[in-house]
């Protein structure tokens, strides 16, 4: 593949300015997917582990909302689904509704769009493009449900207007099915030795930003910086160590769950069993040892997001041990901080995951204690 200048320029700035922890979400979310609902189980799917509107953690609310990070697919009604609960105008009841492509009731409709599911998952796998776009499945939920089965063949954009405007930007032969389209845009990115290596949520969030919202050189928005506004106020020793008893072990399973999750959506099952607790070691200077995708070392430092009344609105703040930062320093291509946040039920909510080095660029950092050791001599 001829790589341009200016493509090698666009390259290397994305690199500057992504956030590991879009794609840390995006892999998470698709390994908590694949582990509530593998690809074996669909064929024994019930209608009530299928459908939206009936405030379970189902498959249509795991491929709509909760792998969010993963692509987007919402926005169009539940009726993409083929079958749900819920109401619809003018009649204001709950109740099971149905696409009536897929029958005349909703236990019909539902064996229907079960039978397309099975389909579309043979054929996406055997790469049956033509097939993959007859399936009567709605565009982005068949193009959602093959990109997270199937992310070696197909990129997680859904959107057929954007993937037929990306097609066009990366000079592809017109008139192809979607679905093919979603295989070849990843056939280009393995081309490029630049990004032969991205993950699948990562080259999709560059051609969004390149060709898509045209925000490559504009969008300066960033998760994570500096605190607001500074403060000296005294540390709470008592609130210190109040936060870490309630909340210490809570944030570790926590995070070691979603770790396991991020090495899934990675396919790298065979890791995820094998990560390394070393929360009862301090001296190691942190708590897990997980992997990366090529199975090298990923050092996990756990800490649990408190709200600093200091920092004003969005301020938070978590205690770091002189050992922790050193560790973090000596190996600062590997060692990660995943922030567990924690909603107002005080139970974890979600993972904000930043590389050392470069939490330290945004972050205010300032001594809060010391380990004093002496001994006494007996009096004789």
């Amino acid at each position: 593949m001829n790589v341009t200048e200016s493509l090698k320029k666009d390259i290397s700035h994305f690199e500057r300015i992504y956030d590991e922890n879009k794609e840390a979400k995006a892999l998470a979310s698709r390994g908590d997917f694949l582990n509530k609902f593998p690809i074996n189980s669909i064929k024994d799917l019930k209608i009530e582990d299928y459908v939206t509107g009936r405030g379970t953690a189902s498959f249509c609310n795991y491929v709509e909302a909760k792998t969010k990070a993963w692509a987007t697919i919402q926005g169009s009604t539940s009726i993409k689904f083929g079958v749900y609960y819920g109401k619809m105008k003018p009649d204001e009841s709950k109740k099971y509704r149905f696409a009536k492509k897929f029958g005349s009731n909703h236990k019909e409709a539902f064996l229907s769009v079960k039978s397309a599911l099975i389909k579309l998952i043979k054929d996406a796998k055997a790469e049956r493009y033509k097939e993959v776009d007859k399936n009567a499945l709605s565009q982005m939920f068949k193009a959602k449900v093959i990109s997270l089965y199937f992310p070696e063949q197909y990129i997680n954009i859904c959107s057929e207007e954007h993937i037929e405007q990306l097609a066009v930007e990366m000079g592809l032969k017109k008139g192809l099915p979607i679905s093919e389209y979603q295989h070849l845009f990843l056939k280009h990115k393995s081309a490029n030795p630049l990004t032969a290596d991205w993950s699948n949520p990562k080259f999709m969030s560059f051609l969004y930003m390149k060709y898509i919202r045209e925000n490559l050189y504009t969008d300066a928005s960033s998760l994570l910086s500096k605190p607001r506004k500074d403060t000296d106020k005294e540390v709470d020793f008592d609130e210190l160590q109040q936060v870490r008893n309630e909340l210490g072990k809570i944030s570790e399973d926590f995070a070691l769950d979603w770790e396991k999750n991020r090495l899934r959506g990675l396919g790298r099952e065979d890791l995820a069993n094998k990560i390394k607790d070393k929360t009862k070691k301090p001296a190691n200077g942190y708590d897990f040892l997980s992997f990366e995708a090529d199975g090298s070392n990923r050092q996990i430092e756990v800490k649990s997001l408190g709200i600093s009344k200091g920092l004003g609105k969005g301020g938070y703040r978590f205690f770091l041990s002189e050992n922790e930062k050193k560790v973090s320093l000596d190996n600062s291509e590997s060692y990660y901080f995943y922030m567990v946040q924690f909603g107002k039920d005080m139970k974890p909510v979600d993972i904000h995951v930043k590389k050392a080095d470069e939490l330290y660029e945004i972050a205010e950092l300032s001594p809060a204690a010391f380990k004093v050791m002496f001994s006494i001599d007996k009096e004789s």
